[in-house]
């Protein structure tokens, strides 16, 4: 071997072993992580088998039948929505919003009805004087909206949504259930009331003769 061949050699000798060294570590890096992975296939199995074990044989077996994953929430069971205005027109159209809310927004049984109006008479006097300038006869109407099984936690989002939607010149009352404004709701038959008196005279005319 020339000297020129000895000298290119030994300048590829250094690469050579450390692309040996490489391999050689590769290699053994594979065997290793190779012999562990039935070591620990069989450890996560022993880990398995313990908790197995562990647990009782009366697991699950006095758990009560009756568990409810959602909590119960009260419920008003009617609640109704009193408006009034002197504007029919307006008052009209708010009632029917309300109404339709009620239904398609928040998803409650509701009932709407209206309500005789209620006249009124003001009047106007001279000045200084006790003498009637004007009369006026203003009536003032209602309609009410009766909701149903109103959850607590919606309740406060309904009055928010009928306070903020309310036009100008209407009032509105929530309240529970009335028995006297239920009974004011009905107009009255004033022949079926004199009928009534007209018998209940003829009755006691009866009485009075035996």
């Amino acid at each position: 071997m020339n000297t020129a061949n000895m000298r290119q050699l030994l300048r590829a000798a250094p690469s050579v072993f450390a692309a040996r060294a490489s391999l050689v570590a590769l290699a053994k890096a594979f065997r290793m992580n190779y012999a562990r992975l039935p070591i620990c296939a069989s450890y996560q199995h022993h880990m398995r088998s313990l908790s197995d074990n562990n647990r009782s044989k009366w697991h699950g077996l006095w758990e009560p039948s009756d568990l409810k994953t959602e909590p119960d929430i009260p419920e008003f069971d009617t609640i109704h929505i009193s408006m009034k205005g002197f504007d029919y027109p307006v008052l009209e159209s708010y009632a029917k919003y309300v109404h339709k809310a009620v239904d398609t927004m928040f998803d409650l049984e509701s009932d709407a009805w209206p309500v005789p109006a209620k006249s009124t008479q003001i009047k106007t006097f001279h000045p200084n004087s006790a003498a009637v300038n004007d009369k006026y006869d203003l009536q003032k109407y209602e309609r009410t909206v009766m909701v149903e099984d109103v959850p607590i936690t919606t309740l406060p989002i309904l009055l928010e949504f009928v306070r903020k939607n309310c036009p100008e010149g209407v009032e509105v009352f929530v309240k529970e259930p009335d028995p006297q404004e239920e009974e004011e709701r009905y107009v009255p038959d004033y022949e079926v009331i004199e009928l009534q008196k007209e018998k209940e005279a003829i009755a006691a005319g009866k009485l009075r003769k035996k």
